[in-house]
């Protein structure tokens, strides 16, 4: 790696000589000045009032909140297929068919977690860690 300073790059004397500078106050004027309480007072009084928007205006700034859809979404939001539902209800409809299978799964997992449960006791039990 080089060790050369280029021209934006100060070298450690120049860097001194300017930190002095700030510190004295002799370091010119500053390039961004902010107003004062009173003249950004001033300001607001200067500007004019917002005009209340009407009724055409309030609707195209409620169509303008509204989030843009992706192309291929539409209007009315992802496209779906409607299913026909049958008259009578819910009860007419056969299960899915990897249904039971799930529930068996589901409350043999439960058995097993008790089970486990049970035997953990027991051996602590044994090991002294129970209640005695």
């Amino acid at each position: 790696m080089s060790t050369e300073r280029g021209p934006s790059v100060p070298g450690p004397d120049d860097f001194d000589r300017q930190l002095r500078d700030l510190t004295s106050g002799s370091g010119g004027a500053a390039r961004y000045r902010e107003p004062s309480a009173e003249e950004r007072a001033k300001q607001a009084a200067q500007r004019k009032p917002r005009q209340r928007a009407g009724w055409r205006g309030s609707a195209k700034a409620r169509q303008l909140r509204r989030p843009v859809d992706s192309p291929g979404q539409g209007s009315r939001g992802p496209s779906r297929r409607r299913r026909l539902r049958l008259v009578g209800g819910n009860s007419a409809r056969r299960p899915a068919p990897g249904g039971r299978r799930a529930k068996l799964l589901s409350i043999a997992k439960v058995v097993g977690i008790l089970v486990g449960f049970v035997a953990l006791l027991i051996v602590l039990h044994l090991l002294g860690l129970g209640p005695q």
